[in-house]
């Protein structure tokens, strides 16, 4: 008998394929072996146990697996597992967090530093003003909006020039009063010009008077240069709509007014009010209440220079400025004065200067653009 025949199949075991070649060690199908257990694959003898070569032929036999021991975890550093995908993520996670915290310690230094810095500019500029005689606290933010500007035809003692209308006004800041002598005369000191006349009346906290359209235009020129804001003269329009706070009224105070909350000719009435005291000349700019928007002398004391040319029948020029030098037309004043009767002190009163213009009822006051 052939040795191989002896462990020649007919059929494999596993999956019943016929196997025609006696030699064939695997199934041509599946591939299984096609010895028996316990017998050499080459020559088919019966193997002794536990034994690690053939006797017959040599051939080394395969030793079954011996079985691993039973333990809880095991992890498989090869490929990765929940375990070292949360730890993974764990750990990238409080990196992010280590890194945020040291971000927003950097961020939060940075931020104090800007601060503080924004705090020494500030104080800077304020030792400024204080030099030219101004407080930060002096000046008064205007929100802006929609406001009907000039009066009703129902209005006592009204001009035609008032044509009432619709005006939209961007916010900006202004003084609450009228420049006075102190302000004005530490810029004619510093530019070496002559100081203006004060009439004999004062001049320290009364508003600065005989002063001209450029005079005016100087000092905020001036002033913007020392202070690092846009100083300028208020719009006809920022003018109104600051003067009214809100109201619709001839006045601010309502439809009447009396000379206890303004500086006017008080030998003369309006609207049924009484008579009151005659001054003949300026007050101290903080002498009567302010208006709601916290803005005093809005109402008499000087007329005050606003930037836009005048424009009898409103046409727009009351919301543009005009500081064109070679531009030689009349410029708008407003508010009324010392001089003034009631209804020459409305809010909606308009008056007209050359530029080149000074008198003892005329001064101006000052506004600044918002940041």
């Amino acid at each position: 008998m052939n040795q191989k025949s002896d462990h020649a199949l007919k059929q494999c075991r596993h999956c019943s394929h016929k196997i025609e070649d006696p030699e064939a060690l695997f199934c041509a199908q599946c591939g299984q072996s096609l010895c028996r257990d316990n017998h050499c694959c080459v020559c088919g003898k019966h193997l002794q146990p536990r034994a690690n070569f053939c006797d017959r032929c040599g051939t080394a036999v395969s030793q079954p697996a011996k079985k691993a021991p039973s333990v809880l975890y095991a992890v498989d550093t090869s490929s990765p597992t929940k375990e070292s995908v949360l730890l993974a993520s764990k750990e990238q996670q409080i990196k992010e967090i280590i890194e945020e915290q040291v971000k927003q310690r950097l961020t939060q230094a940075q931020i104090e530093r800007s601060v503080e810095r924004s705090i020494q500019k500030e104080k800077a500029i304020q030792a400024k003003l204080l030099k030219y005689g101004l407080r930060e606290s002096d000046w008064v933010g205007i929100a802006g909006g929609t406001f009907l500007m000039g009066s009703p035809l129902s209005e006592q003692d009204r001009f035609s020039n008032e044509l009432q209308h619709p005006v939209e006004v961007e916010r900006f800041e202004i003084l609450k009063s009228p420049v006075t002598f102190a302000m004005y005369d530490i810029f004619c000191d510093e530019t070496r010009r002559t100081r203006p006349p004060d009439d004999t009346w004062g001049r320290e906290n009364r508003p600065v008077i005989n002063v001209t359209y450029w005079n005016a235009l100087e000092y905020c020129h001036w002033l913007s240069k020392r202070t690092e804001h846009k100083v300028r003269l208020p719009t006809e329009a920022e003018w109104e709509f600051a003067c009214r706070a809100g109201t619709q009224t001839p006045f601010w105070t309502g439809e009447q007014i009396t000379t206890d909350q303004a500086n006017f000719d008080g030998n003369y009435t309006y609207a049924g009010s009484e008579k009151g005291e005659s001054r003949g000349k300026t007050t101290p700019v903080d002498q009567f209440p302010p208006n709601p928007w916290g803005l005093h002398d809005m109402h008499g004391n000087v007329w005050e220079w606003c930037s836009s040319i005048y424009d009898e029948n409103y046409t727009g020029l009351e919301l543009k400025t005009g500081n064109n030098p070679d531009d030689l037309r009349e410029r708008i004043v407003r508010g009324g004065s010392w001089h003034n009767v009631p209804s020459g002190i409305r809010s909606a009163i308009r008056n007209k200067l050359l530029p080149h213009y000074h008198y003892l009822r005329v001064g101006f006051r000052i506004a600044r653009d918002i940041a």
